[in-house]
């Protein structure tokens, strides 16, 4: 049996993206760099445990910069997904705890409610946006939306 040279930890990887090491990809490895499953990454970026603010950032950059090019990127530029991925880092420069967010229905009607609002929006992604929006800021962002008395009171979440 032939020795394999190591893949990376999981929370090497996590360490790297969250310190914007962008450069850490040209040290790397042929066998380190595929031993990176961006669409694992992918679940892990955007869930952190932190304050509301950190969490706020991670969320939106993750979505923003990271899983909106990940399928369109996944086999032709893996460089750029891990620049992509590292540009997700907060400006604090330190290592957050990622968590995983396994993919389930929720019975949680704030979640529920928030999954009609926002159909394209992944399940831990919603899961997310209700930990750190009050069912105030939802009444208020449909408030906005032109809902009526009637259907604002209609809410229960």
């Amino acid at each position: 049996m032939m020795s394999k040279q190591p893949g990376l930890k999981l929370n090497e990887i996590l360490g790297a993206v969250d310190l914007n090491g962008k450069e850490v990809w040209d040290d790397l490895t042929e066998e380190q760099r595929k031993s990176i499953v961006f669409f694992t990454l992918n679940r892990y970026i955007s869930v952190i445990q932190g304050s509301r603010e950190e969490k706020e950032h991670f969320v939106l950059l993750g979505n923003e910069r990271f899983n909106k090019h990940l399928f369109l990127l996944l086999n032709k530029h893996p460089k750029l997904l891990w620049q992509l991925a590292c540009s997700c880092g907060h400006e604090s420069k330190k290592v957050f705890f990622h968590k995983w967010m396994k993919l389930t229905k929720s019975k949680n009607k704030k979640v529920e409610f928030l999954g009609k609002l926002f159909p394209n929006m992944k399940q831990q992604d919603l899961e997310v946006m209700s930990d750190i929006t009050s069912d105030k800021e939802i009444k208020e962002y449909c408030k906005e939306l032109g809902w009526d008395k009637k259907e604002l009171n209609a809410i229960k979440l």
